[in-house]
Parts: structure tokens; C-alpha cells; sequence
């Protein structure tokens, strides 16, 4: 008996040790994300009630977007903000209307920081994000990041 309880002990220590650290969520993406979001309309209305002002300083891309099974996508990309690079962003998707993916960056990407001129490598280490989530194919996908009080949209995409 005591040896299960040990044994219970121990396992929910290491997924507690071993759990994925996440950013606290701010209020802005906390409303972001409960909104409904399926193209640029929909898109402004929900930064608009967040706070959330637009911002050219934030710069990047997805680079890949795949298909895991039949209802389920992996996305994979970059993005930094050029007025505190190096800090971590906020990716937030929606598909279908829905919100399907909140990440935070979390990964150097020294190639990029170099194509931006970004001499410091200590910028580049929470520029990668990636993310799963549940789509139908054909349905469109909106993505933004999110940094302090800013946004900036991804590129249009439709879920392969």
C-alpha cells in the first residue's frame, strides 16, 4: 500500500517537473482568444475589444503548415519584435471561426536574427514557435502574434 502511494507520489512529481512552461496569459489575449475569428473583419473587432493596437515592428513567418492526421495540423514558423528582440511572443490561431492554438515562442533561430541583422545571438533565442491543432481541409486559418499591447497578422493561410 505504501509502495503504491510512493509510486503515485513520484509519477505526479515528474509530470509536474516535466510539464511545458507557458507565459502567464494577459488579459488582451485572454479576450483575443475567446473571440470568434474567421477573416480580417472578425479580426479587428477582437483586437479592437483586447486593446491590442497593430505594429509593423513585429516581424515573421510560417514555414510550415502539415497535416498530422485526419483532423489534426502541426505549424511551424518564426517571429520577433524588432523593438525588444529576443523577447517571447504570443502565437494565437483560429480555425474555423474558432481559437484552435495559443503558443508562446520558445527557440533560437540564429539564421533568422542574421537575415534581420540582428548582431546579438541572444536576440534570436525566442523567435521559433510551434503549435497542433484541429482543422478541417479548405478551412481558413488566421494567426497573430501578440506582444506587449501590439499584433500583427500572419499571412493568410487554408488548412492543407
Amino acid at each position: 500500500m505504501g509502495g503504491s502511494a510512493a509510486a503515485m507520489g513520484g509519477f505526479f512529481t515528474v509530470l509536474w517537473l516535466t510539464a511545458p512552461t507557458t507565459a502567464p496569459q494577459s488579459p488582451a489575449i485572454a479576450i483575443l482568444a475567446n473571440a470568434a475569428v474567421s477573416d480580417a473583419a472578425s479580426l479587428m473587432a477582437a483586437v479592437q475589444t483586447a486593446g491590442l493596437r497593430g505594429t509593423s515592428d513585429v516581424k515573421g513567418a510560417i514555414e510550415e503548415i502539415k497535416r498530422l492526421e485526419n483532423d489534426r495540423v502541426t505549424v511551424k514558423g518564426w517571429v520577433t519584435d524588432a523593438t525588444t528582440p529576443g523577447s517571447a511572443l504570443t502565437v494565437v490561431a483560429f480555425a474555423g471561426g474558432n481559437h484552435v492554438l495559443t503558443t508562446v515562442t520558445n527557440g533560437a533561430r540564429t539564421d533568422i536574427a542574421k537575415m534581420l541583422g540582428l548582431a546579438d545571438p541572444s536576440v534570436s533565442r525566442n523567435m521559433s514557435f510551434q503549435g497542433a491543432f484541429a482543422c478541417m481541409p479548405g478551412e481558413k486559418i488566421v494567426v497573430v502574434a501578440v506582444t506587449s499591447g501590439a499584433y500583427s497578422q500572419f499571412r493568410s493561410l487554408t488548412c492543407p
